[in-house]
């Protein structure tokens, strides 16, 4: 007999948890919209804040022979592709079309 009560007990209690469970998966994807729901993100959710946007790495070839690393090699093939004209630490002149010069 006690296996019939909590039969019937489970029974009764299965509506109420799948309403339960239903309304957590609701909100926490409510909690976090993604593009592949069909929700639009703002701005302000794709783009980081500002003390949370990546640091540029140091530059790492000297192309002028100073003793100070002034460029990047964004491609990876050795030559420089970026470079700090104005010693700020960030990028200032690139070459997006692979030539070896400031586009």
């Amino acid at each position: 007999m006690h296996s019939k009560t909590t039969q019937k007990r489970a029974l009764r209690l299965t509506p109420y948890l799948l309403t339960a469970g239903l309304g957590l998966s609701v909100a926490a994807n409510a909690a976090s919209p993604t593009e592949e729901a069909g929700v639009e993100q703002t701005a302000a959710q794709e783009a980081p804040a500002d003390d949370a946007m990546s640091e540029v790495p140091a530059p790492t070839i000297d192309t002028n022979g100073d003793g100070t690393p002034d460029a990047w090699d964004r491609s990876g093939d050795g030559a420089p592709d970026a470079w700090d004209t104005d010693a700020d630490g960030k990028p200032d002149l690139l070459d997006d079309d692979g030539d070896g010069k400031p586009d």
